[in-house]
């Protein structure tokens, strides 16, 4: 999976609500351990989503719905203590019969028109000519997985490579 691109062409201005779907398939296939897969908005609305195949989810689309909220939620808590922690690169919840990740993705836009080069960073970057754009990866995993790693290892650098669909969807 990484190493992969699923960077629109020149010729497609913008991405479409297929393409973070897509996207959530892709990260998916990461791994057979991953259950759900899912994209949320800087308001904490679900707007792409996926899960393993022949899975019975453990929570309703109402109770999925109420999840992300929180979920994005308190991942904006967190950014009260940003100048001393950093930026939160992701968080893992374990419970009994799931393990449940959050991962905030900052998209950075120049504002400079005449830069046709897109400045991309899920790291900070604190200067003030961008357009921070905000998602959140959200992610439940079988208990059984080594969830750390993989995010480090497999999650992370696949959403790096494919962070300019996130500049696009914004639009």
């Amino acid at each position: 999976m990484a190493g992969e691109s699923l960077s629109s062409s020149p010729s497609t201005p913008s991405t479409t609500k297929e393409d973070l779907n897509i996207l959530c398939d892709r990260v998916l296939r990461i791994a057979n351990k991953i259950r759900f897969v899912g994209i949320a908005n800087h308001l904490g609305t679900l707007i792409a989503s996926s899960y393993r195949h022949n899975l019975v989810p453990l929570l309703t689309r109402e109770e999925t719905s109420h999840y992300v909220l929180q979920s994005v939620l308190r991942s904006a808590t967190r950014e009260d203590f940003e100048s001393k922690l950093g930026r939160q690169e992701y968080s893992i919840g374990k419970y009994q019969n799931v393990i449940r990740a959050t991962v905030p993705i900052i998209y950075i836009e120049d504002d400079d028109k005449n830069q046709k080069q897109k400045k991309v960073a899920i790291k900070d970057d604190s200067e003030s000519k961008h357009n921070i754009i905000k998602f959140y990866l959200l992610l439940s995993f079988d208990v059984d997985y080594e969830v750390q790693q993989a995010i480090e290892t497999k999650i992370l650098p696949f959403i790096d490579e494919n962070i300019k669909i996130f500049g696009t969807h914004s639009r």
